[in-house]
């Protein structure tokens, strides 16, 4: 065993102890958790109900990291598929909450463990899902760190699952190229949603460089599509690739946004 192998022995040896020991100082938060947390999901409908059914399948559609398009749920009566959504976002509060103590010990581990051999362990035995909560509890530029050794695909699976906001400022200290290449992972899969929500909360210098990567005026509609700030759309708008911004602006009027097309020209 040479001086590198050591090294990572003894640092892998190190996580297990940390992470036994820091374990045990949260079975308490745990067992009051399990005792006293209850999810009111009526409460969750209501706070839904001004979602269409549309919106409903695309939440529901990311919450499930589906590649289906789910069409079939709009079908349900609009009562039932709001209650099926409030359950699903209950029961994934409810996992999160039990498990957020194993995650911020595992956040911790990752200053012991290359980078690499996260990302080993990450596309062997962990899930996306696990990955974006483990995110939440780290600096961000540590998570962009591991993120350059992460395949595209699993990266667009974490920022589905992610916190937009922490995924956001995971994606400001990431290289450019890689978040388009990301983007272009998550828009083959259709996850539009998302794209959308994380281009309202990234930072506007980060949005120009991608788009000026992406150069794919299907996909940037689509993503325009979903984005809730139309004034950051045309303070966007400024920098498109000039060969390519007519195409894209029709592109945003076919999608059914004329008026913020016609800001544009």
């Amino acid at each position: 065993m040479n001086k590198i192998q050591q090294v990572n022995y003894s640092r892998f040896w190190f996580f297990i102890y940390a992470l036994r020991n820091e374990y045990l100082q949260f079975v308490p938060d745990m067992i009051i958790f399990m005792l006293t947390e209850c999810q009111n999901i009526d409460a969750c409908v209501m706070e839904n109900n001004n979602l269409n059914s549309e919106e409903v399948v695309e939440s529901i559609k990311e919450l499930l990291v589906s590649e289906e398009e789910l069409e079939y749920l709009k079908t349900l009566d609009k009562e039932i598929l709001h209650k099926l959504h409030a359950e699903l976002v209950a029961y994934q509060h409810r996992t999160e909450e039990l498990q957020k103590p194993v995650y911020k010990v595992m956040a911790v581990a990752t200053q012991f463990i290359p980078n690499f051999m996260i990302a080993k362990l990450a596309h062997d035995f962990l899930t996306p899902y696990i990955i974006a909560q483990v995110c939440i509890h780290m600096n961000p530029r540590d998570a962009a760190k591991i993120g350059r050794s992460l395949r595209t695909d699993y990266m667009g699976e974490v920022a589905v699952y992610g916190d937009p906001v922490v995924t956001a400022r995971i994606g400001d200290v990431m290289d450019p190229q890689l978040i388009t290449d990301v983007v272009r992972q998550m828009a083959i899969r259709n996850f539009y949603n998302k794209l959308g929500e994380l281009a309202d909360l990234m930072q506007e210098r980060v949005m120009t460089q991608v788009i000026q990567r992406l150069r794919d005026p299907i996909v940037t509609a689509k993503i325009v599509e979903y984005m809730s700030d139309e004034e950051k759309v045309v303070r966007l708008s400024r920098d498109w690739p000039r060969d390519l911004k007519p195409q894209l602006i029709e592109e945003i009027r076919n999608l059914g946004k004329n008026e913020l097309a016609d800001r544009l020209l």
